[in-house]
Protein backbone atom coordinates (compact mmCIF):
# COMPACT_ATOMS: atom_id res chain seq x y z
CA UNK A 1 0.00 0.00 0.00
CA UNK A 2 1.66 3.51 -0.71
CA UNK A 3 1.65 5.82 2.05
CA UNK A 4 -0.65 8.79 2.80
CA UNK A 5 1.11 11.39 2.37
CA UNK A 6 1.48 14.99 4.23
CA UNK A 7 -1.46 16.29 2.18
CA UNK A 8 -3.54 14.30 3.64
CA UNK A 9 -2.71 15.66 7.18
CA UNK A 10 -3.62 19.02 5.43
CA UNK A 11 -6.87 17.30 4.41
CA UNK A 12 -7.84 17.00 8.20
CA UNK A 13 -8.16 20.78 8.47
CA UNK A 14 -12.03 21.19 6.66
CA UNK A 15 -13.21 18.16 9.02
CA UNK A 16 -12.78 20.59 11.83
CA UNK A 17 -14.71 23.57 9.70
CA UNK A 18 -17.95 24.61 10.58
CA UNK A 19 -18.64 26.29 6.95
CA UNK A 20 -21.38 24.79 4.55
CA UNK A 21 -22.49 25.02 1.27
CA UNK A 22 -25.75 26.34 -0.26
CA UNK A 23 -25.53 24.63 -3.97
CA UNK A 24 -22.10 25.97 -4.10
CA UNK A 25 -22.61 28.75 -2.12
CA UNK A 26 -20.55 28.58 0.74
CA UNK A 27 -22.24 29.68 4.03
CA UNK A 28 -20.89 30.20 7.72
CA UNK A 29 -17.66 32.19 9.21
CA UNK A 30 -15.06 33.43 7.19
CA UNK A 31 -12.40 32.70 9.79
CA UNK A 32 -13.35 28.77 8.78
CA UNK A 33 -12.20 28.73 5.30
CA UNK A 34 -9.66 31.99 5.45
CA UNK A 35 -6.53 33.48 7.18
CA UNK A 36 -5.92 37.11 6.54
CA UNK A 37 -2.11 36.54 7.43
CA UNK A 38 -1.65 32.58 8.26
CA UNK A 39 -0.85 34.03 11.67
CA UNK A 40 -2.23 34.33 15.31
CA UNK A 41 -1.05 34.74 18.62
CA UNK A 42 2.47 34.41 17.02
CA UNK A 43 2.07 30.48 15.47
CA UNK A 44 0.90 29.79 12.37
CA UNK A 45 -2.46 28.88 11.90
CA UNK A 46 -1.80 26.30 8.54
CA UNK A 47 1.33 24.08 8.30
CA UNK A 48 1.96 24.48 4.62
CA UNK A 49 0.51 27.81 4.43
CA UNK A 50 0.05 30.51 3.58
CA UNK A 51 -2.24 29.22 0.50
CA UNK A 52 -3.78 31.42 -2.23
CA UNK A 53 -7.00 33.91 -2.14
CA UNK A 54 -5.99 33.52 1.95
CA UNK A 55 -7.27 30.35 2.64
CA UNK A 56 -6.39 27.53 4.92
CA UNK A 57 -6.13 24.74 2.47
CA UNK A 58 -5.60 24.20 -1.04
CA UNK A 59 -7.99 21.70 -3.54
CA UNK A 60 -7.12 18.52 -1.33
CA UNK A 61 -6.93 20.63 1.81
CA UNK A 62 -10.63 21.37 1.54
CA UNK A 63 -11.48 18.03 -0.34
CA UNK A 64 -9.27 15.55 0.47
CA UNK A 65 -9.77 13.78 4.06
CA UNK A 66 -8.58 10.28 4.27
CA UNK A 67 -11.02 9.50 6.77
CA UNK A 68 -14.63 7.72 6.07
CA UNK A 69 -16.45 10.44 4.92
CA UNK A 70 -17.99 11.02 1.25
CA UNK A 71 -19.48 13.98 2.27
CA UNK A 72 -17.92 16.87 4.94
CA UNK A 73 -18.84 19.57 6.59
CA UNK A 74 -21.97 20.76 9.16
CA UNK A 75 -24.54 19.46 6.38
CA UNK A 76 -23.00 16.97 4.30
CA UNK A 77 -22.72 19.22 1.33
CA UNK A 78 -18.52 19.60 0.41
CA UNK A 79 -17.71 16.12 -1.40
CA UNK A 80 -14.28 14.14 -0.25
CA UNK A 81 -12.45 13.20 -3.30
CA UNK A 82 -9.83 10.95 -1.15
CA UNK A 83 -12.22 8.84 1.61
CA UNK A 84 -12.32 5.38 2.42
CA UNK A 85 -15.82 5.64 2.81
CA UNK A 86 -17.30 2.23 1.16
CA UNK A 87 -19.59 4.60 -1.36
CA UNK A 88 -17.65 6.38 -3.75
CA UNK A 89 -19.28 9.59 -5.18
CA UNK A 90 -19.46 9.86 -9.27
CA UNK A 91 -16.29 11.62 -9.98
CA UNK A 92 -14.81 8.35 -8.06
CA UNK A 93 -12.00 8.64 -5.08
CA UNK A 94 -8.14 9.23 -5.30
CA UNK A 95 -7.73 7.09 -2.40
CA UNK A 96 -7.46 4.09 -4.66
CA UNK A 97 -4.17 6.19 -5.96
CA UNK A 98 -2.63 6.59 -2.66
CA UNK A 99 -3.37 3.45 -1.18
CA UNK A 100 -6.30 4.31 1.54
CA UNK A 101 -8.72 1.68 -0.98
CA UNK A 102 -7.71 -1.30 -1.94
CA UNK A 103 -7.91 -1.42 -5.73
CA UNK A 104 -9.74 -4.27 -7.70
CA UNK A 105 -7.46 -7.86 -6.74
CA UNK A 106 -8.88 -9.17 -10.12
CA UNK A 107 -7.39 -6.35 -12.16
CA UNK A 108 -3.67 -7.16 -13.10
CA UNK A 109 -2.89 -4.60 -14.32
CA UNK A 110 -4.25 -1.88 -11.72
CA UNK A 111 -2.81 -4.30 -8.41
CA UNK A 112 0.46 -3.80 -10.16
CA UNK A 113 0.43 -0.52 -10.41
CA UNK A 114 -2.07 1.91 -8.43
CA UNK A 115 -0.82 4.77 -10.63
CA UNK A 116 -3.13 3.33 -13.47
CA UNK A 117 -6.43 3.94 -11.36
CA UNK A 118 -6.30 7.36 -12.08
CA UNK A 119 -5.40 10.80 -12.59
CA UNK A 120 -2.13 11.35 -10.64
CA UNK A 121 -2.43 14.94 -9.83
CA UNK A 122 0.34 16.31 -8.32
CA UNK A 123 -1.73 17.46 -5.12
CA UNK A 124 -1.46 13.86 -4.24
CA UNK A 125 2.16 14.42 -3.17
CA UNK A 126 5.05 13.43 -5.04
CA UNK A 127 4.73 9.83 -4.42
CA UNK A 128 1.88 9.42 -5.98
CA UNK A 129 2.84 11.22 -9.22
CA UNK A 130 2.30 9.59 -12.43
CA UNK A 131 5.39 7.18 -12.76
CA UNK A 132 4.68 6.18 -16.46
CA UNK A 133 6.65 8.19 -18.71
CA UNK A 134 4.57 7.94 -21.32
CA UNK A 135 1.50 9.03 -20.08
CA UNK A 136 2.54 12.76 -20.54
CA UNK A 137 1.57 14.51 -22.98
CA UNK A 138 -1.80 13.06 -22.43
CA UNK A 139 -2.53 10.02 -24.45
CA UNK A 140 -4.32 11.18 -27.59
CA UNK A 141 -3.35 14.37 -26.92
CA UNK A 142 -4.48 16.56 -29.64
CA UNK A 143 -4.25 20.13 -28.69
CA UNK A 144 -0.25 20.23 -27.68
CA UNK A 145 -0.85 19.71 -23.77
CA UNK A 146 2.96 19.44 -23.06
CA UNK A 147 3.16 21.52 -20.17
CA UNK A 148 1.50 18.92 -18.49
CA UNK A 149 3.89 16.94 -16.74
CA UNK A 150 3.67 14.43 -13.74
CA UNK A 151 5.34 16.90 -11.35
CA UNK A 152 3.02 19.77 -12.99
CA UNK A 153 -0.76 18.48 -13.27
CA UNK A 154 -3.20 19.15 -10.99
CA UNK A 155 -6.78 19.99 -9.88
CA UNK A 156 -7.03 23.11 -12.00
CA UNK A 157 -6.57 25.50 -13.74
CA UNK A 158 -4.32 25.76 -17.40
CA UNK A 159 -2.68 22.41 -16.04
CA UNK A 160 -5.69 20.46 -14.44
CA UNK A 161 -9.65 20.08 -15.31
CA UNK A 162 -11.21 22.12 -13.11
CA UNK A 163 -11.86 25.93 -13.38
CA UNK A 164 -11.37 28.38 -16.23
CA UNK A 165 -8.41 26.64 -17.84
CA UNK A 166 -6.96 30.07 -19.55
CA UNK A 167 -6.11 31.10 -16.23
CA UNK A 168 -2.90 29.32 -14.38
CA UNK A 169 -3.24 28.04 -11.05
CA UNK A 170 -6.05 25.61 -9.33
CA UNK A 171 -6.96 28.71 -6.85
CA UNK A 172 -7.16 31.01 -9.43
CA UNK A 173 -8.98 29.27 -12.26
CA UNK A 174 -12.12 28.22 -9.53
CA UNK A 175 -11.63 31.96 -7.79
CA UNK A 176 -15.12 32.79 -6.34
CA UNK A 177 -16.93 30.23 -7.67
CA UNK A 178 -17.86 29.07 -4.46
CA UNK A 179 -19.06 31.88 -3.61
CA UNK A 180 -21.97 32.75 -6.59
CA UNK A 181 -25.62 31.19 -7.41
CA UNK A 182 -25.45 28.14 -9.54
CA UNK A 183 -29.45 27.52 -9.21
CA UNK A 184 -29.42 26.68 -13.04
CA UNK A 185 -27.45 23.52 -12.66
CA UNK A 186 -29.78 22.76 -9.92
CA UNK A 187 -33.02 20.38 -10.85
CA UNK A 188 -36.11 22.04 -10.52
CA UNK A 189 -34.38 25.11 -11.49
CA UNK A 190 -31.92 24.11 -14.48
CA UNK A 191 -31.22 26.97 -17.33
CA UNK A 192 -28.82 25.42 -19.49
CA UNK A 193 -28.94 29.00 -21.57
CA UNK A 194 -27.56 30.68 -18.38
CA UNK A 195 -24.89 27.66 -18.51
CA UNK A 196 -21.05 27.45 -18.86
CA UNK A 197 -20.53 30.90 -19.68
CA UNK A 198 -17.86 31.29 -16.26
CA UNK A 199 -16.75 28.50 -13.97
CA UNK A 200 -19.19 28.97 -10.93
CA UNK A 201 -22.00 28.48 -13.58
CA UNK A 202 -20.87 25.00 -15.13
CA UNK A 203 -20.99 21.56 -13.88
CA UNK A 204 -18.73 21.01 -11.13
CA UNK A 205 -16.73 23.83 -11.98
CA UNK A 206 -15.61 22.08 -14.89
CA UNK A 207 -16.02 25.57 -17.23
CA UNK A 208 -18.20 24.99 -20.27
CA UNK A 209 -19.49 21.97 -19.41
CA UNK A 210 -23.51 22.31 -19.49
CA UNK A 211 -25.33 19.44 -16.49
CA UNK A 212 -27.70 18.85 -14.01
CA UNK A 213 -26.24 18.45 -10.39
CA UNK A 214 -27.21 15.50 -8.31
CA UNK A 215 -27.50 17.20 -4.87
CA UNK A 216 -25.18 14.28 -3.15
CA UNK A 217 -22.89 14.50 -6.05
CA UNK A 218 -24.70 10.65 -7.10
CA UNK A 219 -24.32 9.15 -3.34
CA UNK A 220 -27.32 6.64 -3.42
CA UNK A 221 -28.14 7.59 -6.46
CA UNK A 222 -31.23 5.87 -7.85
CA UNK A 223 -32.64 5.30 -11.83
CA UNK A 224 -34.69 8.48 -11.19
CA UNK A 225 -31.97 10.41 -8.80
CA UNK A 226 -28.77 11.32 -10.32
CA UNK A 227 -26.85 13.17 -12.23
CA UNK A 228 -27.57 14.25 -15.56
CA UNK A 229 -24.46 14.84 -17.90
CA UNK A 230 -24.80 17.07 -21.16
CA UNK A 231 -24.08 14.95 -24.64
CA UNK A 232 -23.90 15.91 -28.38
CA UNK A 233 -26.06 13.71 -31.00
CA UNK A 234 -22.94 13.42 -33.54
CA UNK A 235 -19.61 13.28 -32.47
CA UNK A 236 -17.58 15.41 -29.80
CA UNK A 237 -17.75 18.84 -31.79
CA UNK A 238 -14.88 21.31 -32.41
CA UNK A 239 -13.35 22.95 -28.81
CA UNK A 240 -10.15 23.54 -27.63
CA UNK A 241 -7.44 23.38 -25.03
CA UNK A 242 -9.78 24.83 -22.97
CA UNK A 243 -13.40 24.90 -24.07
CA UNK A 244 -15.48 21.79 -24.13
CA UNK A 245 -17.04 21.13 -27.89
CA UNK A 246 -20.29 21.09 -27.29
CA UNK A 247 -20.31 22.09 -23.57
CA UNK A 248 -20.29 18.11 -23.05
CA UNK A 249 -18.38 16.00 -20.24
CA UNK A 250 -16.87 14.25 -23.36
CA UNK A 251 -15.66 17.57 -25.09
CA UNK A 252 -14.29 18.29 -21.54
CA UNK A 253 -12.21 15.02 -22.20
CA UNK A 254 -11.45 15.99 -25.70
CA UNK A 255 -9.18 19.04 -24.21
CA UNK A 256 -6.37 16.41 -23.43
CA UNK A 257 -7.33 12.73 -24.97
CA UNK A 258 -8.90 14.87 -28.68
CA UNK A 259 -7.70 12.92 -30.49
CA UNK A 260 -10.24 9.61 -29.21
CA UNK A 261 -13.07 11.77 -29.44
CA UNK A 262 -12.62 13.28 -33.26
CA UNK A 263 -13.09 12.98 -37.40
CA UNK A 264 -13.22 10.22 -39.41
CA UNK A 265 -9.41 9.58 -39.28
CA UNK A 266 -9.67 9.20 -35.46
CA UNK A 267 -12.68 7.00 -34.43
CA UNK A 268 -13.64 5.80 -38.10
CA UNK A 269 -17.61 6.27 -39.32
CA UNK A 270 -18.68 2.91 -38.13
CA UNK A 271 -16.84 0.18 -37.95
CA UNK A 272 -15.13 2.21 -35.52
CA UNK A 273 -11.27 2.46 -34.78
CA UNK A 274 -12.13 3.88 -31.01
CA UNK A 275 -15.13 3.34 -29.24
CA UNK A 276 -17.44 6.53 -30.01
CA UNK A 277 -18.34 9.20 -27.72
CA UNK A 278 -20.98 11.60 -28.06
CA UNK A 279 -22.95 9.25 -30.45
CA UNK A 280 -26.75 8.39 -29.88
CA UNK A 281 -27.44 4.73 -28.78
CA UNK A 282 -28.82 3.24 -31.93
CA UNK A 283 -32.41 2.58 -32.02
CA UNK A 284 -32.93 -0.12 -34.98
CA UNK A 285 -33.85 -3.51 -34.13
CA UNK A 286 -31.08 -4.86 -36.57
CA UNK A 287 -28.43 -3.80 -34.13
CA UNK A 288 -28.38 -4.68 -30.36
CA UNK A 289 -28.18 -1.39 -28.52
CA UNK A 290 -32.01 -0.28 -28.53
CA UNK A 291 -32.08 -2.83 -25.46
CA UNK A 292 -29.99 -1.13 -23.31
CA UNK A 293 -29.96 -1.90 -19.90
CA UNK A 294 -32.39 -4.85 -20.26
CA UNK A 295 -35.12 -2.47 -21.92
CA UNK A 296 -37.12 -3.18 -24.69
CA UNK A 297 -36.41 0.15 -26.56
CA UNK A 298 -38.83 2.49 -24.97
CA UNK A 299 -38.43 3.85 -22.06
CA UNK A 300 -35.79 1.79 -20.97
CA UNK A 301 -34.01 2.25 -17.50
CA UNK A 302 -31.66 4.50 -16.84
CA UNK A 303 -28.32 2.48 -15.13
CA UNK A 304 -25.86 4.14 -12.45
CA UNK A 305 -23.58 1.19 -13.64
CA UNK A 306 -23.37 3.12 -17.32
CA UNK A 307 -24.46 6.58 -17.85
CA UNK A 308 -25.82 8.13 -20.96
CA UNK A 309 -25.95 11.36 -21.63
CA UNK A 310 -28.87 13.93 -22.74
CA UNK A 311 -28.58 16.82 -26.07
CA UNK A 312 -30.87 18.59 -23.35
CA UNK A 313 -30.68 18.68 -19.20
CA UNK A 314 -33.95 17.41 -18.02
CA UNK A 315 -35.78 19.46 -15.02
CA UNK A 316 -36.00 16.64 -13.27
CA UNK A 317 -33.17 13.16 -13.40
CA UNK A 318 -35.28 11.22 -15.59
CA UNK A 319 -35.67 7.52 -15.26
CA UNK A 320 -35.64 6.50 -18.70
CA UNK A 321 -33.48 6.16 -21.90
CA UNK A 322 -34.84 6.24 -25.15
CA UNK A 323 -32.02 4.77 -27.66
CA UNK A 324 -32.46 6.50 -31.26
CA UNK A 325 -33.35 9.87 -29.56
CA UNK A 326 -31.19 12.99 -27.94
CA UNK A 327 -31.60 11.33 -24.26
CA UNK A 328 -29.54 8.22 -24.75
CA UNK A 329 -26.15 9.39 -25.36
CA UNK A 330 -22.64 7.54 -25.24
CA UNK A 331 -20.09 9.24 -22.94
CA UNK A 332 -16.95 8.51 -21.96
CA UNK A 333 -18.28 8.48 -18.34
CA UNK A 334 -20.84 5.91 -19.52
CA UNK A 335 -17.18 3.59 -19.18
CA UNK A 336 -15.01 5.81 -16.99
CA UNK A 337 -14.49 7.60 -13.85
CA UNK A 338 -12.82 11.17 -13.28
CA UNK A 339 -10.53 11.29 -10.49
CA UNK A 340 -10.26 6.97 -9.98
CA UNK A 341 -11.51 4.05 -9.31
CA UNK A 342 -11.01 0.84 -8.47
CA UNK A 343 -9.70 -0.49 -12.17
CA UNK A 344 -7.16 0.15 -14.36
CA UNK A 345 -8.10 3.55 -16.79
CA UNK A 346 -10.41 4.94 -14.48
CA UNK A 347 -13.01 2.22 -15.34
CA UNK A 348 -16.29 1.53 -13.81
CA UNK A 349 -15.50 -2.31 -13.97
CA UNK A 350 -12.68 -4.78 -14.20
CA UNK A 351 -11.79 -4.76 -18.26
CA UNK A 352 -10.06 -7.83 -17.65
CA UNK A 353 -12.35 -10.77 -16.63
CA UNK A 354 -15.60 -9.48 -19.39
CA UNK A 355 -15.67 -12.78 -21.24
CA UNK A 356 -18.40 -12.60 -24.26
CA UNK A 357 -20.54 -15.64 -24.81
CA UNK A 358 -20.77 -16.88 -21.32
CA UNK A 359 -25.15 -16.03 -21.12
CA UNK A 360 -24.23 -15.02 -17.32
CA UNK A 361 -23.62 -11.20 -17.63
CA UNK A 362 -25.67 -7.68 -18.28
CA UNK A 363 -23.70 -5.69 -16.73
CA UNK A 364 -21.06 -3.76 -17.46
CA UNK A 365 -19.92 -3.54 -21.47
CA UNK A 366 -23.00 -5.84 -21.69
CA UNK A 367 -25.60 -3.00 -20.74
CA UNK A 368 -24.91 -1.35 -24.43
CA UNK A 369 -23.90 -4.22 -25.99
CA UNK A 370 -26.60 -6.35 -25.22
CA UNK A 371 -26.52 -9.19 -27.32
CA UNK A 372 -22.89 -9.94 -26.98
CA UNK A 373 -23.04 -12.37 -23.81
CA UNK A 374 -25.45 -14.55 -25.56
CA UNK A 375 -28.08 -13.46 -23.18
Amino acid sequence: MRKVTIMGIVASLCLILTCGISGAVVQGPCVDCHTMHNSQNGATVVAGGPYETLLKGDCIGCHGTTAADNLLGTNNTIPAVMHIATDDLAGGNFAYITGGKAVDTNDSIVSANHDTAGHNVKDLGAVNQEDIAAMFPPPGDEYNQTGITAATFTCAGTLGCHGDRTIAGSMAAIRGSHHAIDTMMKFGTIDEGAQGTATYNSYRFLKGVHGGEHSQWNLNATVDNHNEYEGATAGVESGSASTPGGGTISGLCAECHGNYHGNATDIGTGPWLRHPTDIVLPATTAKEYYKYNGGTGTNNPYSIEAPVGRANIPNTPSPFVNPGTDDSIVLCLSCHKAHASANQDILRWNYEDISAGTGSDTGRCFICHTTKDGV
